[in-house]
């Protein structure tokens, strides 16, 4: 369906494209775990104002998405709420006046001082918005006009950086602070201690984002042989499977899956890891949680997340098998050249280099 690309004033313009194309993307995200279906038809509802709707509402009804399940949206929120308040500090009066310059300029002022991750996922945010109007919109003569985003990456964005990770003696140092788990939260009970210890357990030895052991449903996880098998649901909706030793979680499965199974009206088509009120951990939780217990044993790097788990996961998976699909695979990766950054660690192949190179100067003396 078309639009026309202006309406009576730039900001309600802006506005009306950022709606239209949150509800493209709210419409198109997995909504099959999503149990408040009265809540998600009113964010709907309300997210079709004609750009009448200001900034901070739209912000809202994103935030309540988020909130119901829907957590892909963040990828463009955040991006767009920022490039919003650009463009109406440049006083635009046409949204023809936005073009590459512009929007090159914005990466250049607020992606700074973000990491690599980061700068990729603002320019995918943009790119996608401008293709989204460019293909819906509509003008007085009947044409579409069309935007020619060429971004590129900033010097910056065009070097590979290399993610930080735990050595193996690093994590068992972990894997003996999590079992022990001597952190003074508030809110901390012993099913909620247990809930936790297995989430960041199941992260660890599947290198699965936190977000799909969160999101996993109860029929997603079986037994087969001595191994966990694990159904996840990764980015683009991609379904991928991952084992793990029995004897690894074992305890903290069984243990859990009683305390899960006692919460009142609980059924198995619902996520694994639910309250009583149904709701899943946030993920901003999961994350101060592994800082807590990676600060409680002294162990600092530059991003303490559960993500920091995810690429010791995949470096330690390579180092020892030196078997490249086997990390895309297990990763989920889309392609092989994203798990490539993990060859980096690959220790003995660096000291083969440096043996080998050393022959030089062995030459030269005779």
């Amino acid at each position: 369906m078309s639009y026309p690309l202006n309406k009576e004033r730039f900001d309600i313009s802006l506005r009306f494209w950022l709606e239209r194309f949150f509800y493209s993307k709210l419409m198109g995200l997995t909504a099959h775990r999503i149990k408040n279906k009265e809540e998600f038809a009113q964010i709907i509802q309300d997210i079709q104002s004609g750009g009448r709707n200001s900034i901070e509402d739209i912000k809202s009804i994103c935030k309540r998405a988020r909130k119901i399940g829907l957590l892909g949206i963040n990828t463009y929120a955040n991006p767009l709420f920022i490039f919003y308040e650009y463009c109406i500090k440049l006083g635009f009066e046409d949204m023809r006046e936005i073009n590459t310059d512009n929007v090159q300029e914005f990466l250049s002022i607020y992606t700074s001082n973000l990491s690599l991750a980061t700068i990729r996922n603002y320019q995918f945010a943009l790119t996608n918005f401008f293709d989204f109007i460019q293909k819906h919109n509509i003008l007085e003569s009947g044409a579409s006009y069309t935007y020619t985003m060429n971004i590129t990456f900033s010097s910056k964005s065009s070097q590979q950086e290399l993610p930080d990770f735990l050595t193996e003696e690093e994590l068992n140092i972990f894997l003996n602070a999590l079992k022990t788990y001597d952190l003074n939260q508030k809110h901390i009970n012993a099913s909620v201690r247990l809930r936790n210890q297995l989430i960041i357990l199941m992260i660890i030895y599947s290198g699965a984002r936190v977000s799909e052991i969160l999101e996993i449903g109860y029929k997603d996880i079986s037994l087969e042989d001595n191994y966990y098998v694990l159904r996840l649901r990764g980015k683009g909706n991609k379904m991928r499977v991952v084992f793990i030793l029995k004897q690894l979680i074992e305890y903290y499965y069984n243990e859990w899956k009683i305390i899960r199974n006692n919460i009142p009206n609980a059924t198995d088509d619902m996520p694994f890891f639910i309250n009583k009120k149904f709701r899943i951990p946030a993920q901003s939780y999961i994350y101060v949680v592994i800082e807590s217990l990676l600060s409680s044993v002294g162990i600092r790097k530059a991003k303490n997340g559960a993500h920091l788990l995810r690429h010791s996961f995949a470096t330690m998976l390579y180092s020892k098998s030196n078997d490249l699909i086997l990390v895309q695979e297990s990763l989920g990766h889309s392609s092989v050249e994203t798990s490539r950054i993990y060859t980096h660690f690959d220790n003995k192949r660096l000291k083969h280099a440096a043996n080998v190179i050393s022959n030089i100067d062995n030459k030269l003396e005779k």
